[in-house]
C-alpha cells in the first residue's frame, strides 16, 4: 500500500514536470517566429510621421515668427541627439547604482524538488534499506556580505566619475546643437534678406531692358546691348529661383535640427545680433580652459585612470567576506530538517603568472597616457580659440568693407541714373552700375551672416552660449 502511494506521488510529479517542459518549449518556439520586417517598417513609418506631425504642430502652434532663442529651446527639447545624450546620462546613473550594490549584502534563495524513478536503497546485511525519501524538497537561503574589498570602493568611485562624464557630454551635445541651430537660423535669414535685393535687381533689369529695346527701335542702342540685358534678366530670374529653393532647404535643415518635420512651414524673425564680449585673447583662452566640457571630461578620465591604478594595487590584498546560509529539507531520513551555517572567507592571490604586477604597470602607463591626452586637448582648445577669434576679426573687417562698398554702389547708381535721364550715359555704364549695386548688397548680406556665425563659433569654443553666458 505504501509503495502504491509512493508511485502515485511520483507519477503526479512527473506529469507536472512534463507540463512545465512543454510550456517552456512552447515559449521558445513562439520567440523564434519569423518577423515581417516589411510590416514593421510600414508600421513604424506611419507612427513616426504621425508623431512628428503632432510634435511639429504643437511646437509651432503660434503663427507668430520665432526668433533664435525660441529655435534653440525647441531644439533642446526635441533634437534626437539631445535625447540620446539624456538616455546616456540615465544609463550612467544606473551603472553607478549597480556598482553601489556591491556594498550591500547579497541574498540568494533556491528551491529544488527531486524525484527518483526508483526508490534508492543501500545494501545492509542480507537486504536493502532506503537511504532517503523518493521525493525530496529542499530550500536554501544564502547571504553574503563583503567585509574588506578595497577594489569595490575604487570601482564605485570610477562609476561616479563616469556619471559626471555623461553629464558633461550631454552638455557638450547641447552646445553643439545651439551652434548648429544658430548657423542654420542665420542661413535662413540670409536667404530671406537676399530675396528683396534679387527682386529689386530683376525689376531694374527688366525696366532697363524695356527702355533699351525702345532705344534700339529708334537705332539709338545696339542689338548686343539688348541681348546683354536680356541675359541679365534671365540670370536674375534664375537667381531668384535658386534663392527660393535655398530658402526651402535652409528651413528644412533648421526644422530637422529642431527635431521637427522638415516639411512644415516656419517663419523666423531677426533678433538682436550675437555680441562677443570685449576681452583679450588670453581671457578668452582662460574662459575656454575653465568652461569647455571636453577639458572637464579629461580631468575625470585622469582620475578614473588613477582609480584603475588603485584597483590594480588592491589585487595584492586579500578579499574578505562573510557568509551564512539557512537550509531546510523534507527528507525524513535526516535528523535535522533545517540547519544554519555561517563563516568567513578570505582569498589572497599568491601567484598568477605576474599578472597583477603587469596590470599595475599597465595602469600606471594608462594614467600617464590620460594626463598626456588632457594636455594635448588643452593645446587643441587654445588653438581653436585663436583660430575662431582670428576668423571673427577677419569677417568683421570684411563687414566694414562690404558696408563701404554698398555706400559707394548706392551713390554710383544714383549718379548713373541721373546721367541716364540727361542722356549723357551709355547703356553699358548704367548696366554696370546696376550689377555693381546688386553684387554689393548680396555681399553685405552674406558678410553679415558670416559675422554672426563666426561670433557664435567663438562663443562656443569659449564654452559660452550664443547669448554670451556660460553654459552650465
Amino acid at each position: 500500500m505504501r509503495r502504491q502511494t509512493s508511485d502515485k506521488r511520483h507519477l503526479k510529479s512527473s506529469t507536472w514536470s512534463l507540463i512545465l517542459l512543454l510550456a517552456v518549449f512552447g515559449i521558445a518556439l513562439s520567440s523564434c517566429r519569423r518577423i515581417d520586417f516589411g510590416l514593421m517598417r510600414q508600421e513604424h513609418t506611419e507612427a513616426f510621421t504621425r508623431e512628428l506631425a503632432e510634435r511639429s504642430t504643437l511646437e509651432l502652434s503660434s503663427e507668430q515668427p520665432i526668433g533664435l532663442q525660441q529655435c534653440i529651446e525647441i531644439a533642446l527639447r526635441n533634437n534626437l541627439n539631445v535625447k540620446a545624450s539624456e538616455i546616456d546620462k540615465r544609463l550612467a546613473s544606473l551603472n553607478r547604482k549597480i556598482a553601489f550594490s556591491n556594498f550591500l549584502p547579497h541574498l540568494d534563495a533556491s528551491f529544488d524538488t527531486v524525484s527518483s524513478l526508483k526508490h534508492q536503497m543501500v545494501k545492509a546485511g542480507g537486504g536493502y534499506v532506503p537511504m532517503s525519501d523518493q521525493t525530496v524538497t529542499e530550500g536554501t537561503l544564502r547571504a553574503q556580505q563583503a567585509i574588506f574589498a578595497p577594489q569595490t570602493w575604487f570601482l564605485y568611485d570610477a562609476y561616479v566619475k563616469g556619471e559626471d562624464i555623461s553629464n558633461l557630454l550631454a552638455r557638450r551635445t547641447q552646445n553643439m546643437i545651439r551652434l548648429q541651430v544658430t548657423s542654420l537660423y542665420f542661413s535662413c535669414l540670409l536667404q530671406e534678406e537676399s530675396r528683396p535685393s534679387i527682386e529689386a535687381s530683376l525689376q531694374k533689369a527688366m525696366t532697363l531692358l524695356s527702355e533699351t529695346e525702345a532705344l534700339a527701335r529708334e537705332s539709338l542702342a545696339m542689338p548686343s546691348q539688348v541681348e546683354q540685358l536680356r541675359t541679365m534678366v534671365k540670370a536674375s530670374e534664375a537667381e531668384l529661383a535658386v534663392n527660393q529653393e535655398a530658402q526651402r532647404v535652409a528651413r528644412a535643415a533648421l526644422l530637422e535640427a529642431m527635431g521637427l518635420s522638415p516639411s512644415v512651414p516656419i517663419t523666423i524673425k531677426k533678433e538682436t545680433p550675437i555680441v562677443v564680449p570685449d576681452q583679450e585673447i588670453e581671457d578668452q583662452i582662460l574662459s575656454a580652459m575653465l568652461n569647455r566640457p571636453e577639458i572637464q571630461v579629461s580631468d575625470r578620465v585622469v582620475e578614473i585612470s588613477k582609480d584603475q591604478t588603485r584597483i590594480a594595487i588592491s589585487k595584492f590584498l586579500p578579499q574578505i567576506s562573510g557568509f551564512s546560509g539557512l537550509s531546510a529539507s523534507s527528507d525524513s531520513f535526516l535528523k535535522y530538517s533545517s540547519n544554519l551555517n555561517y563563516g568567513v572567507s578570505a582569498v589572497l592571490t599568491v601567484f598568477d603568472g605576474f599578472r597583477n604586477v603587469f596590470q599595475y604597470q599597465s595602469a600606471r602607463e594608462s594614467e600617464k597616457q590620460a594626463s598626456t591626452y588632457r594636455e594635448r586637448r588643452c593645446l587643441e582648445i587654445m588653438l581653436e580659440v585663436i583660430q575662431a577669434r582670428s576668423r571673427y576679426e577677419q569677417v568683421c573687417e570684411q563687414l566694414a568693407v562690404a558696408q563701404q562698398e554698398v555706400l559707394a554702389a548706392d551713390l554710383y547708381l544714383k549718379e548713373t541714373q541721373a546721367k541716364w535721364r540727361e542722356g549723357i550715359l551709355v547703356t553699358s555704364e548704367r548696366l554696370e552700375a546696376l550689377m555693381r549695386h546688386t553684387r554689393a548688397n548680396m555681399n553685405l548680406n552674406g558678410t553679415e551672416f558670416q559675422v554672426q556665425v563666426a561670433a557664435a563659433t567663438l562663443l562656443d569654443v569659449m564654452g559660452m552660449a550664443p547669448e554670451g553666458e556660460t553654459v552650465e
